[in-house]
Formats: structure tokens, sequence, C-alpha cells
């Protein structure tokens, strides 16, 4: 389980990091002026090798959450408190 969770946050910080490392498509100058529309709607083109590492980093980051939520979820089921006696008329009389 250390192991799982260790590679989970190494993937976070990863992810995190080379997605602030993207350019985004419209960061020329005229993109703060409209000049951006163009590449917003238009064809995407290839796809560079940071789009690739993040594509990879978030199959394993989704992979990895799906992991643990199962591993995490096999401990011990949640209990539910069972009612006590006294019925919701005698809980509001009793507050008043």
């Amino acid at each position: 389980m250390g192991l799982l969770l260790t590679l989970h946050i190494i993937v976070c910080i990863l992810l995190i990091v080379t997605i602030l490392l993207q350019v985004g498509k419209g960061a020329t100058t005229g993109a703060s002026f409209g000049g951006g529309v163009r590449t917003f709607f238009g064809v995407m083109g290839a796809i560079s090798p940071l789009a690739k590492v993040i594509i990879v980093l978030a199959i394993i980051f989704m992979t990895t959450t799906l992991f643990m939520s199962v591993f995490y979820s096999r401990g011990k089921p949640p209990q539910i408190e069972p009612e006590t006696e006294t019925s919701m008329v005698d809980k509001i009389v009793a507050s008043c």
C-alpha cells in the first residue's frame, strides 16, 4: 500500500509540473487581443512530446486513484450507528 501511495504522490507532483511547463496554444502577444480565436477553434495539429507525457501521467494518476480507492475500501466496512429508542417527537420536546 505504501508503494502505491508513493507512486501516486510522485505522479501527482510530476503531473502538476508538466502541466505548468506546458505552453498554451494562444500564448502569443496577439492572443491577449483576440488573435487566439483561430487557435481555440482551429485544427489541433501534432501532439507535442510534453502533451504525450501529460496524457501518460494522467492515465497513471487515474489508475492509481482507482486502485487506492479499492484497496482502502477493503478495510472495515463503515459502521452505521443504530438509532436510540427516542423518537423524533421526544427529541423536539426535549430541546424546548
